[in-house]
């Protein structure tokens, strides 16, 4: 173990020779039964990373703390957590790099838990399948409203759905085409006008209208085409039945309510029949604009739908952890920009360019120079205001250039891991199914690999042989 005041450490075949002042300080984590402590040998041996210990004999020398650079931040974590040396105790160059490793695990860590969650969920509802009852029929229906891959009539329903969801939005985007709207006949007009309608009568009448004492008709009633009008009732009453049965067969009602799609398809159908009842007081409101319009404006929520269609796409489920993990960096960049909005606005306002009538009408141009969109429909004319207008471009430059790459690297962290746990979870299926065939063939299934403080060594020395942890 010594030859005079030196000791030699053997770290996985390579050794160390260290003074016993070292030594001394290292006996006790020497001694563990893990690191295989045998007094009376010439040296001592312990299965565990050469160059972490390395660093680790480096510390204890009285040296700073670094990190191995080939070495993965979470295998160095462990072993100082083995050495019981604190992780402040790092240098600042490696201490960074460790923190940012653990700020992306923490990350991964919360998507990975949000992914179970919907794992978990999937294997309660395939044992409800094998219930019986109600709970059972329950558990089929639902499968069908929400697992597309899980049956033939799934995969029907889910196409079904989707193309009502497309006939939905074509229907709300057509319908404000002129091409998609024509004049009103004699029974719309006579909704129209109600009670006035004898006023207008003659434009109906072959031997009256040329009477020029007929008053004219609103040249801004239009009504939509018939097409248009089944459309969006057809649609009207699939999602209104479809949210129905939804309540009705979801096994968890708490997780009915926390989902921001069912709500999205809640507020729509709302909206819809709002319209419906508000054209029903007043008919006119179907066939020209008014105040009630912003009933008609709620529509634009039926495009969400669109994220039904979705919802299962591991490229849209990353999209939105990497929003939720940016959520910070992404209100830090709004505040910035909001603030720079109202300092860079005040500023064009009081250059006394009359091209700024207001401090309002200056917030405009503000947010697409800052933004970089420079519509060109303001432009400075002074020389002071043009100076504002280049700081207000160069500080929404710098904005943007700090805070979005942040939700870039966000979004490729997990989009990189979302395919690491894709092929993970096959290999590990893959692996299960045919652990019997491998046991036998003497090929491994997949494979565990032990702890690097693990107590005890899955090699026994009397076999040769690899034993199951």
């Amino acid at each position: 173990m010594s030859t005079g005041d030196q000791y030699i450490i053997n770290v996985s075949g390579r050794k160390f020779e260290i003074s016993s002042n070292t030594y001394r300080k290292m006996e006790n984590y020497l001694k563990k039964d893990s690191v295989g402590f045998e007094p009376g040998k010439t040296e001592i041996f312990i299965e565990r990373t050469a160059s972490c210990v390395e660093s680790i004999i480096s510390y204890y020398q009285g040296r700073k703390l670094h990190m191995p650079m080939g070495v993965c931040p979470a295998e160095f974590r462990e072993e100082l957590e083995f050495w019981e040396i604190p992780i402040n105790n790092l240098s600042r160059c490696c201490l960074t790099r460790f923190m940012s490793f653990s700020d992306d695990q923490n990350h991964i860590d919360k998507m990975e838990s949000d992914e179970n969650g919907h794992e978990r969920e999937t294997l309660d509802l395939n044992q409800r399948v094998k219930g019986q009852g109600w709970v059972r029929f329950q558990a089929r229906v639902w499968q069908v409203l929400q697992e597309p891959s899980s049956s033939i009539m799934a995969k029907v329903y889910s196409y079904a759905s989707s193309i009502v969801i497309a006939m939905s939005i074509l229907s709300l985007i057509c319908g404000t085409h002129p091409f998609f709207r024509r004049d009103l006949n004699e029974e719309e007009w006579r909704d129209f006008f109600e009670d006035d309608f004898h006023l207008y009568e003659g434009h109906f009448d072959s031997s009256k209208r040329d009477n020029s004492t007929l008053p004219k008709l609103p040249s801004n009633a239009r009504a939509h085409v018939d097409l248009i009008a089944y459309t969006e009732l057809i649609t009207v009453a699939f999602f209104s039945i479809e949210i129905f049965v939804r309540f009705v067969f979801c096994p968890y009602k708490t997780y009915f309510f926390k989902s921001m799609l069912n709500w999205i398809d809640i507020f729509s159908i709302t909206v819809m029949y709002s319209k419906y009842i508000v054209e029903a007081l007043d008919p006119k409101e179907k066939y020209q604009a008014s105040i009630f319009d912003i009933v008609h404006c709620l529509q634009i929520v039926r495009v969400f739908r669109l994220f039904r269609l979705v919802k299962n796409n591991v490229g849209f489920r990353v999209l939105l952890h990497a929003f939720k993990s940016s959520l910070q960096e992404l209100l830090l960049m709004s505040m910035l920009l909001f603030v720079s909005m109202l300092f860079f606005s005040s500023f064009a306002f009081f250059s006394g360019d009359e091209v700024f009538a207001s401090i309002p009408d200056s917030f405009w141009w503000s947010i697409v120079t800052m933004t970089t969109v420079g519509y060109g429909d303001v432009v400075p004319r002074q020389a002071l205001s043009k100076i504002v207008g280049a700081m207000c471009a160069i500080t929404g430059v710098l904005i943007l250039a700090v805070v979005i790459p942040v939700f870039v690297n966000n979004f490729l962290l997990f989009y990189s891991y979302s395919k690491i746990w894709k092929y993970h979870e096959a290999n590990c299926s893959f692996g299960r199914s045919n652990s019997n065939d491998n046991k036998n063939s003497g090929s491994v299934a997949f494979v565990k690999v032990a702890p690097i403080n693990a107590s005890k060594s899955f090699f026994s020395e009397s076999d040769g042989q690899i034993k199951n942890p």
